[in-house]
């Protein structure tokens, strides 16, 4: 049986689907020689969003206009408020849902209104060359491929992961250049893995079919990346009376950007401006990618053992001190569970060590600005600065803090942040600690 499973494994294809501008490519499962695709990376090409409650076992696909309800194992769906039978029933894999790949055109395209394509990835592409090498005072790890293909990348000082989806066809080997000092080319059938030891590497770009690291030396703040917690499928903490965090922090997140843009003069870039899901890691990216030089995430607070508990307070990167801080930590790390990767206690413990980069005090610096102003403009408790962590501020090599605004657990907090005019109480807050850190940092840096 084992047997069987990992054949139909090995043969259930990759499908590309897209949609106006949007492409996706998913990964079937076979079963009962149908090939099935996962619905959530799906949705979120769509803008389609997708809820999965695990108490009745049931998925939600919802737009503004249409929703589909689909139950695990069971043949009938409703769409809209139409009941249809499928030839082969969804099914429930790891609290997914999988539809047939011949549904996803008539079920999905046909009830949301969406043209879509679907095509079969039949062959796996190949890279015909990966080389490294100077450009200024950069170093560059370039690709050479037969179309362009998706890779990812795990970044920090020490040792940097590649990993592009498409297959090593070249017989010739890496060679390490300048500050990457070795490089472990790894090829597999379906991808191709690579394992860099870095020199004086403290920031990286990606591009279509490159990645470029180098050595970031500020002298002036010139971008800030505002990162409003959760979205989308993922509502971070809800309220006793029903408000969500992610509604929350990407409205002070909007007032924020235009306080700074307004003000100060810097550009922002929020890591997501509507309701929309965005893994922990996309956001870090979008930092380095961008080449930010602050990051400022935005959370409501919750406490699951007091709904007394009430408060403001701000974390850096580091290895958590107390209890307290480690609950904090695992409950914001929690989104983990979307990308399908464990948060764990010890999460901090591996996050260490990139906690010791020179960004770390300043981090500090900042988040203790931030706290001080609060603690003048706002009338909840404060709650200091403290340390965990946070899965979000991982390889965010910056300034980076992550901020609790109140305790949406909180009966009184959580009538606070309805309030706009508290919500923009706490974006002058951050505008505040912002400006006066970034003006003692600039004199710091070109002194």
């Amino acid at each position: 049986m084992s047997i069987l499973f990992t054949l139909f494994f090995a043969l259930a294809p990759k499908y590309q689907i897209t949609y106006d501008t949007n492409l996706v490519v998913i990964q079937s499962e076979q079963i009962e020689f149908q090939s099935y695709v996962p619905l959530k990376s799906l949705a979120e090409a769509l803008d389609i969003n997708y809820v999965f409650d695990n108490k009745t076992q049931r998925l939600y696909l919802t737009d503004d206009k249409h929703k589909i309800t689909i139950i695990g194992e069971i043949s009938v769906i409703k769409c809209d408020e139409i009941y249809k039978n499928l030839a082969f029933p969804p099914r429930l894999i790891s609290d997914e849902i999988y539809l047939p790949i011949n549904d996803i055109i008539p079920i999905i395209g046909g009830t949301f209104e969406r043209l879509l394509f679907v095509n079969e990835i039949k062959e796996v592409p190949g890279i015909s060359k990966i080389s490294i090498f100077f450009r200024g005072d950069s170093t560059v790890l370039k690709f050479n491929w037969e179309r362009p293909l998706e890779f990812d990348v795990q970044f920090s000082t020490k040792k940097t992961i590649v990993e592009i989806d498409g297959r090593y066809i070249s017989t010739e080997k890496l060679k390490p250049v300048g500050e990457i000092k070795s490089a472990k080319l790894l090829p597999y059938n379906t991808y191709t893995r690579l394992e860099l030891e870095m020199g004086n590497i403290n920031s990286l770009m990606e591009r279509e079919d490159e990645v470029i690291f180098y050595n970031k030396i500020i002298t002036k703040v010139s971008l800030i990346v505002v990162d409003p917690g959760h979205g989308g499928i993922d509502p971070g903490a809800i309220g006793r009376k029903g408000l969500y965090e992610k509604d929350v922090t990407l409205d002070i997140s909007r007032m924020l950007k235009g306080l700074i843009e307004d003000s100060l003069g810097k550009k922002v870039i929020l890591t997501r401006d509507k309701d929309i899901y965005l893994s922990l890691k996309a956001r870090t990216d979008m930092a380095i990618g961008n080449s930010g030089d602050i990051f400022v995430s935005i959370h409501c607070n919750a406490s699951p053992k007091s709904f007394r508990t009430r408060g403001f307070e701000v974390y850096f990167l580091s290895e958590a001190k107390t209890d307290e801080a480690r609950a904090v930590a695992a409950l914001e790390n929690a989104s983990l569970k979307f990308d399908g990767i464990e948060s764990t206690d010890n999460i901090s413990f591996i996050l260490y060590d990139l906690a010791q980069s020179a960004f770390l005090e300043e981090s500090n610096f900042l988040a203790e600005r931030i706290q001080s102003i609060a603690e003048k403009f706002i009338d909840i408790p404060a709650r200091g600065v403290n340390q965990a962590g946070f899965y979000v501020l991982r390889g965010a090599f910056m300034p980076a803090v992550l901020v609790e605004t109140a305790f949406i657990s909180n009966l009184e907090d959580e009538k606070l942040l309805r309030e706009k005019t508290f919500k923009q109480k706490l974006a002058y807050v951050f505008f505040s600690g912002l400006r006066d850190y970034i003006e003692d940092y600039e004199r710091r840096l070109n002194k």
